[in-house]
């Protein structure tokens, strides 16, 4: 049962909602600062669930699928829809989560990182968080919502760099973190996870190709297809670099960021390169709650 493209839809104001500040651009390491601007338009809010509900669009597929035809249109968004309730009825510690990986997607395609500012987010892997869809389906049944829902393992985002050709020459593993409030073991797990990780390619890379081919047989899709299947195959391993994303709704009082912008995290051991993120954002909560609650009505 395929949905729409996977073709992401445009972010053309998210610098109308975050400024940026980086330091030691061009080195084996930046950090880049996102605070919000003062005066942010709706068009933003707008934007972000228009990209945020798409991104989760193939898991509410892979959730009806097994259904087939026997899924009349008319039993989506009520109880007996196996996708009923996913994601916004979710706690907002999960929605955290989810609001994180997307974030750092969006970031990966619309911010120069690594000497380069042609990177690309093929898809996002909510289908995989296998975790998750059992909890829901234990909460649908006992109409129980307040459960805690385990995070997904794998890859928090994976984003390419291609030739002319469309062939993948360059790939970025990346790690979110999402509080609301500040945690430095947090910033500690994202930078150590990428240091510990090795592999030259992404364990999550057969999981993206079935993510896309949850959506519509189009070009987009079965271009990305063709790259991710000839980047596994590849005997030469393609350059790997590392993006650690934090955001949090805590701003630090004594220096400007939470992560040095001269050095690489402590936690950081692997001589790759690497970009830290740190966003800054106001009433974190109340904003993705506000961006989630639109899913109800899909408005």
């Amino acid at each position: 049962m395929s949905v729409k493209s996977a073709k992401k839809p445009s972010i053309t104001k998210l610098h109308e909602w975050l400024k940026d500040c980086r330091a030691n651009d061009g080195g084996k390491y930046l950090h880049i600062l996102l605070t919000e601007h003062s005066h942010i338009p709706d068009e933003v809010w707008d934007e972000l669930f228009t990209y945020i509900n798409h991104a989760h669009e193939g898991a509410r597929s892979a959730l009806r699928t097994p259904l087939g035809e026997s899924l009349n249109p008319i039993m989506h968004g009520t109880k007996i829809d196996p996708a009923y309730g996913y994601p916004h009825k979710f706690n907002i510690v999960a929605l955290q989560g989810f609001f994180g990986e997307i974030l750092t997607g969006i970031i990966a395609e619309n911010y120069e990182m690594f000497g380069s500012s042609a990177w690309e987010v093929p898809v996002h892997l909510f289908r995989t968080h296998v975790t998750a869809f059992q909890q829901l389906e234990e909460m649908k049944q006992s109409d129980n919502w307040g459960k805690m829902i385990f995070g997904r393992t794998g890859d928090d985002g994976l984003a390419f760099e291609r030739d002319e050709n469309g062939k993948i020459i360059r790939l970025v593993m990346c790690e979110a973190k999402c509080t609301s409030s500040h945690s430095s073991k947090l910033i500690n797990d994202n930078h150590e996870k990428l240091s510990k990780s090795i592999v030259p390619k992404p364990v999550d890379l057969s999981r993206a190709i079935e993510a896309l081919q949850d959506y519509v047989d189009d070009k987009y899709s079965q271009d990305w297809i063709e790259a991710l299947r000839g980047l596994y195959f590849e005997e030469e391993n393609k350059e790997r670099c590392d993006l650690s994303v934090y955001v949090c709704s805590k701003f630090p009082v004594k220096e400007k960021t939470w992560i040095s912008p001269d050095k690489p995290h402590e936690s950081y051991t692997a001589q790759r390169k690497l970009t830290s993120v740190e966003i800054h954002i106001i009433d974190l909560q109340d904003k993705i709650r506000g961006i989630y609650a639109r899913m109800e009505t899909g408005k």
